[in-house]
């Protein structure tokens, strides 16, 4: 009986762990391990308990086996009922059901010390009850495999009692046999309802990723070694296919792609089959059916099919995204208008050509002369209609390598690589003037354009983009300030004049603000008794830390920046001070007077404003002369002539100064309100020269004729003042008689002997 026992025990824990083995190989369903161990369990506990039980059971090693025993009986109950539970997927947690197995096996081991007999019964009982709970479970809404697993629940339960029945011990050799093979039975239907859901399982999973495949928005594609073995739905349209057969026998995946891309594609295959872990994005043109291109991107990675490695391609169809970044990128690139490649594309290769080491080049900035006048005479659809034709002239004559852009609205830019002698750049510059020789029709129009080219070399004139750009827009500058179409090549000290030019522009506001500039006073005397008539007020900047700045320098600077009204402002505050602080202070005054630039005419309430400021500080008109020259006359004469006109209205005297210098008619003198008329030292210095005095005489006797005082400026020698006094001149002034002075200097004059030695 013993050994028909032990075969009993060893074919439940064989049984056991062949459901451990079935769940090593479906690691998915948890419940095939707890009912493996629930079997190896109870071979276990029959071993313990029956077959190799000492037969005095009142000795402690009877005692202890029996204990173990029953606990191992315990324990497979609790994992037949925690299989069946799960495989329900219903809940089970241990936390709760460990308490209530560990009652069982206490009253168990309770009634064992009291009487054997009972001990057995009650672990038949909860022994038969835990197998028809998991077997109710089973049957519940159970399909036909799952009620025959139930039913040899049913009987492993009716077993359990048969034990006690048949023997207080259950050591009843029928029993054993009946357990046996309903056990067995029990186990061999667990393994096949265990592979069973497993196999459904896995045919459900299949379907559902079957069915996500074919409505997936992703294409997907099986390779192997250059054969599409699968495609879905999406994949095949993508590429303008309705199924596999159309690709042709054996479904080459080398149609789908571009020549060029074949190799890559073919050396990404390789890397999958060797990293099979590895998943690596991809991105690429491929081929649609009808020869389009489309640009895809994806992933690659290592797949089973069919019972063979293969290449799984996850692609989405990237075409149109493509296209928009292109289409950006070429946006960003290019200029729309000429076609040309944009500031930021030559920027962009500007830097490529001045990286270190890079072979010297040649780069020429050119720029439209006068080309807003177009716009604003002919419109803009003009404009940019010549825009295109200078473009496209240009772009025609370009030499090999050579790269155009249009860099802002009339300027364009000229990369020639290789080109490294100056000459030869220079040359280049000449033909892009050549290039513009003949006139452009535009809209029935034939309109001639001029160029002015500057030059720049890398690296002698920069050795980065930005430098060498802005040395050929220096150059370029010089160029439009020469007469026609020119070409310059940079010179470092044209940087060094336009820093100049710019730190004083950046430091004009805050000298303005601060008052920095100061007024100097240049007397002019009468001429035959010399005697002081008047004062010119000369504007001075002694700038903080840096000296004397003179005005040829900030006066065209204020001009440029649109500060020369808050300078003239100061200018005329200044000298209504210093008007009224000499009469208070000498009692005497005589006529100051102010140089006015021609841009200041363009407010209209200049005039109002000067006369406002003279009152608001006390100062007589009369005492106030306002010089304006005689090219800001004739050139801004519809500004000028009325608050001259105003200003001389209100007392106040105007001088025509530099007189000599520009192309004033007799017509324009008599026109202007003047009260002076000043010669220009270039018609002064040559006195007493014979030719230079018949000039100064007509001058003086037109002077005379309009009844306005003549003024000699720039009388540096006594000759020059004699001669000046015998042709007509009625006032002096010059280094002969005296240099600019400072307010206190200027008023000691005016207390001092008020006649010049002759």
């Amino acid at each position: 009986m013993v050994g028909v026992l032990l075969v009993s025990a060893s074919l439940l824990v064989m049984l056991g762990v062949a459901l451990l083995l079935l769940m090593r190989i479906e690691p998915g369903h948890p419940y095939t391990r707890d009912w493996g161990w629930s079997h190896i369990l109870l071979g276990i506990g029959l071993a313990l308990g029956v077959a190799l039980a000492p037969t005095d059971i009142q000795s402690l090693h009877y005692r202890l086996q029996a204990t173990v025993a029953t606990a191992c009986l315990m324990g497979s109950l609790a994992l037949l009922m925690a299989g069946a539970s799960r495989y329900r997927s219903r809940p089970w947690h241990w936390r709760r059901a460990l308490p209530v197995f560990g009652l069982a096996l206490l009253l168990i081991l309770g009634l064992a010390m009291v009487n054997q007999a009972w001990a057995v019964l009650a672990a038949a009982l909860i022994l038969a009850l835990g197998a028809w709970i998991a077997g109710f479970w089973l049957w519940h809404r159970g399909s036909t495999e799952e009620r025959f697993v139930a039913a040899c629940f049913g009987l492993i339960g009716l077993v359990h009692l048969s034990g006690p029945v048949i023997d207080p011990l259950a050591r009843s050799i029928a029993t054993h046999i009946a357990g046996t093979y309903v056990q067995s039975t029990l186990a061999v239907g667990l393994i096949l309802l265990s592979a069973h859901r497993a196999r459904r399982e896995a045919s459900v999973m299949s379907e559902r990723l079957r069915q996500l495949y074919e409505q997936s928005m992703q294409g997907l594609m099986i390779i192997r070694d250059g054969r599409v073995l699968y495609a879905n739905p999406a994949a095949l349209t993508m590429f303008g296919y309705a199924s596999l057969n159309e690709l042709g026998p054996g479904a080459p995946l080398a149609r789908l792609l571009p020549p060029a891309h074949q190799a890559g594609v073919a050396a990404r295959y390789r890397q999958v089959m060797e990293q099979q872990l590895a998943r690596i994005e991809w991105e690429g043109e491929r081929l649609h059916r009808d020869g389009r291109s489309l640009y895809l991107r994806g992933s690659a990675g290592y797949i089973r099919w069919e019972d063979g490695p293969a290449q799984l391609l996850l692609m989405l169809d990237d075409t149109e995204r493509q296209r928009a970044i292109e289409a950006l990128r070429r946006q960003a690139l290019h200029d729309e208008l000429t076609d040309l490649p944009n500031r930021h594309a030559a920027l962009a290769r500007l830097a490529e050509l001045t990286a270190p080491g890079s072979p010297g080049f040649a780069l020429l900035s050119a720029d439209l002369d006068r080309f807003q006048l177009v716009n604003e005479s002919l419109g803009h659809e003009v404009g940019d209609a010549l825009l295109q034709a200078i473009a496209g002239r240009l772009r025609a004559a370009l030499p090999s390598g050579a790269m155009l852009a249009r860099l802002g609205e009339d300027q364009f830019l000229l990369l020639l690589p290789g080109v490294q002698e100056a000459a030869a750049a220079a040359l280049a510059g000449e033909r892009m003037l050549a290039v513009m020789t003949a006139p452009f029709a535009i809209q029935h129009r034939r309109l001639y354009v001029h160029l002015s080219v500057g030059v720049a070399l890398y690296p002698v004139h920069g050795g980065s983009g930005a430098a060498l750009l802005r040395a050929a827009d220096i150059a370029m500058h010089r160029a439009k300030q020469q007469a026609g179409a020119a070409v310059v090549l940079f010179d470092p000290h044209m940087s060094s004049h336009s820093g100049e030019r710019l730190e004083i522009e950046q430091a004009l506001a805050a000298a303005i603000e601060a008052e920095e500039f100061v007024l100097v006073y240049q007397p002019k005397f009468r001429c035959g008794d010399r005697e002081l008539a008047g004062f010119e007020a000369l504007v001075r900047w002694p700038r903080p830390g840096r000296g004397m700045v003179s005005p040829v320098e900030f006066i065209p600077a204020a001009e440029r920046t649109g500060q020369i009204a808050a300078l003239g402002a100061l200018i005329l505050r200044q000298a209504a001070r210093q008007l009224r602080a000499w009469q208070a202070q000498r009692g005497r005054v005589l006529p100051v007077a102010i140089n006015v630039s021609p841009l200041q005419f363009e407010d209209p309430c200049f005039a109002g404003g000067l006369l406002a400021m003279m009152q608001a500080h006390g100062v007589p008109l009369s005492l106030v002369e306002v010089e304006v020259t005689e090219t800001a006359a004739v050139t801004h004469l519809d500004r000028v002539l009325p608050q001259l006109a105003e200003l001389r209205a209100a007392g106040v005297g105007v001088a025509f100064d530099d007189f000599g210098t520009g192309q004033s008619s007799l017509t324009l003198l008599r026109r202007l309100p003047i009260t002076t008329l000043k010669l220009d030292r270039s018609m002064i210095d040559p006195l007493p020269e014979p030719t230079a005095a018949a000039i100064v005489q007509a001058a003086c006797l037109l002077g005379q004729a309009l009844q306005l005082q003549v003024v000699a400026e720039g009388v540096e020698t006594e000759a020059q003042a004699r001669a000046a006094e015998r042709l007509g001149c009625t006032h002096l002034q010059g280094y002969l008689l005296g240099r600019p002075l400072d307010a206190e200097a200027a008023g000691a004059l005016l207390s001092a002997p008020s006649t010049h030695p002759a």
